[in-house]
């Protein structure tokens, strides 16, 4: 700035050449040049505008035009703001002074509301009287708003139903909100400037100190689950999610933790656990009941007896796809588990399976395996895996829309496929039960090389209409 001074046209402002410049002028401006905060000079009638490299920056475009011109000319959007408070200066000869003070600018990023923390002081002139005003501006935009945000936060954090804590790297407590006090039972005034261990059961402890470790670290912490005492020593089941709290200067010094109870959840995933076993201790109590019954009910020849074994075999098929479902909570499970379950019985060197990750609905396990478990006895029988060698290929993709599936089985390396004169119970198990639980088309193709079955499904629970 100092050279732009020097080698600027005064003599075509009112100020005139910088050597008609009064003492108390030039003065000013090397105060000015010299300092490390932002100054801006008004000057005269006019308030022609001189200012340092430090408040440059602060009126953007402005620079460097708006040096040695009235100040109305670059600073109209804000002059009926500005203009009262230079006046009063050259008037009264007071300072005015602010913090924070709102002004409405223009300076190449669109119209905006800054705030400068001010103070406007008169300069004298050689006759006693006001010559000009010597502006001493911090802008403070950045930091308002700074701290608009964290009060923003605070609010959030203080109205919170989770339970909020920030502890330091020493693992004491620094800030506690009303949800912590609502889970733990302690107040704020009671927990703040104590360990964070007052909460933690005595056998988890490590688990703790090793969190800190690893926050201290800069290691990412996943939310996980764990346990809390509350004040009156009772356990309670906590979702918590755990992040570093920096410095100014970017170092960890601390660890914020949100807590969300959910011992409601623990309990009711407990008894659903043993719901669902209960459920299918009794399934196979049922499937046992049927078995026996069918065995003594058809031993009379070896036709009886084989389709006993039969039957058996399908009611296994049925238990395996229970089991499945048993851990998925009934609801779904992955297509791969499900192949691989229904194929249990069988050695797994002679499948090629190969499939993205996808789960289907509970409707559809239970036929998928069922389908399997007949595809599978059928290649032992007659088919790739009744020979040395032989192999099935099971493959599947789901559609873009991810709304549709297709699936193929496909035997290579068996005996010759002769297309059967009439379709057996398995065959129409096959068609008929898939192409109705997958509400989809189910295709059996008896080509010589192999078997092949092709089924194109809906992936959701109800067909879409």
């Amino acid at each position: 700035m100092a050279h732009l001074i020097g080698s600027f046209d005064w003599q075509e402002t009112s100020l005139g050449p910088i050597s008609d410049w009064p003492h108390c002028l030039r003065s000013s401006v090397d105060i000015l040049l010299g300092a490390r905060v932002q100054i801006v000079l008004f000057w005269g009638p006019q308030f022609v505008a001189i200012y340092n490299d430090t408040y440059a920056p602060t009126i953007g475009d402005k620079h460097p035009h708006a040096l040695g011109r009235p100040a109305q000319e670059y600073w109209a959007e804000l002059w009926s703001d500005l203009e009262p408070l230079l006046t009063r200066v050259m008037k009264t000869g007071g300072t005015v002074s602010a913090k924070d003070r709102p002004f409405y600018i223009e300076r190449g990023r669109g119209p905006e509301t800054v705030y400068f923390d001010i103070s406007y002081s008169p300069v004298h002139g050689e006759d006693g009287a006001v010559a000009g005003v010597f502006c001493i501006v911090n802008e403070t935009t950045e930091l308002r708003h700074a701290q608009e945000t964290e009060r923003r936060l605070a609010a959030i954090i203080a109205s919170s139903d989770d339970a909020i804590l920030s502890a330091n790297l020493d693992m004491t407590i620094e800030s506690w909100n009303k949800g912590a006090e609502r889970l733990y039972g302690y107040k704020a005034e009671e927990a703040v400037g104590h360990s964070v261990l007052m909460l933690i059961p005595d056998d988890r402890r490590d688990e703790e100190y090793d969190l800190f470790r690893r926050v201290g670290l800069g290691e990412h912490v996943a939310p996980y689950e764990t346990q809390r005492r509350r004040r009156d020593g009772t356990l309670l089941d906590v979702s918590l999610t755990v992040s570093p709290i920096y410095d100014v200067s970017g170092e960890i010094v601390g660890a914020s933790k949100i807590a969300r109870d959910v011992t409601a959840k623990k309990q009711f995933e407990r008894f659903q656990a043993m719901a669902m076993g209960e459920l299918k201790h009794r399934v196979k109590n049922v499937l046992a009941t049927v078995t026996a019954i069918a065995r003594q009910t058809f031993v009379n020849s070896d036709d009886e007896r084989e389709a006993v074994r039969t039957f058996d075999e399908r009611l296994a098929s049925l238990a395996r796809a229970h089991d499945v479902l048993t851990n998925g909570n009934w609801e779904e499970a992955d297509l791969r588990t499900v192949i691989d379950t229904a194929l249990l019985p069988y050695s797994p060197d002679r499948f090629r399976i190969e499939g993205p990750a996808i789960n289907v609905a509970a409707h559809t396990v239970t036929a998928l395996t069922l389908a399997f478990h007949e595809l599978a006895t059928n290649a032992v029988k007659y088919g790739a895996l009744s020979r040395a060698g032989g192999v099935v290929s099971i493959g599947w993709l789901p559609s873009p829309d991810a709304s549709r599936l297709t699936l193929e089985w496909k035997e290579q390396g068996g005996p010759e496929v002769v297309t059967p004169s009439k379709r057996g119970f398995g065959s129409k198990l096959i068609e008929r039960l898939l192409a109705s639980e997958l509400q989809g088309e189910v295709r059996l193709e008896f080509v010589p090389s192999g078997l092949v079955c092709n089924v194109n499904a809906y992936l959701a629970k109800e067909k879409e209409v």
